[in-house]
């Protein structure tokens, strides 16, 4: 038996559950409709059955996959949304593999919550455009 679909305008993926659950909280109190995921297998799983415009996503995920690597497997799925990847990681080589990736924008931690909505703000509306 299949969880009902369910409309959600943002995907958020992060290892960290206290920061997780701070961003969506703000999201939803913003009025964005927000799914949260600890773990990238979880998150993909989601994926299978749902729509979303936009994934919130950190890099470093504790786990063998990280942000990016969710993201390709989404796009491979057919995933249209937007991304928006949080991470401490500057490394050339992971900015590059996100440029690749068409990822929308690369936000280095910490973020303002500020700059986070107006980010977030600028994604779902690059999603409307390409949906």
């Amino acid at each position: 038996m299949t969880a009902a679909k369910k409309d959600i305008d943002i995907l958020i993926l992060d290892d960290d559950v206290d920061l997780l659950t701070s961003v969506a909280e703000l999201l939803a109190d913003c009025g964005y409709r927000v799914k949260g995921f600890a773990d990238p297998e979880s998150a993909v799983e989601f994926a299978v059955d749902q729509t979303f415009a936009m994934g919130l996503f950190d890099f470093r995920l504790g786990s063998v996959k990280n942000g990016l690597d969710v993201v390709e497997t989404l796009q491979i799925m057919g995933s249209k949304a937007a991304y928006v990847m949080v991470t401490a990681d500057v490394e050339r080589s992971t900015q590059l593999r996100a440029a690749d990736l068409k990822v929308f924008e690369f936000m280095r931690k910490p973020v303002q919550p500020q700059e986070l909505l107006d980010t977030v703000t600028r994604a779902m509306e690059h999603a409307k455009l390409a949906a």
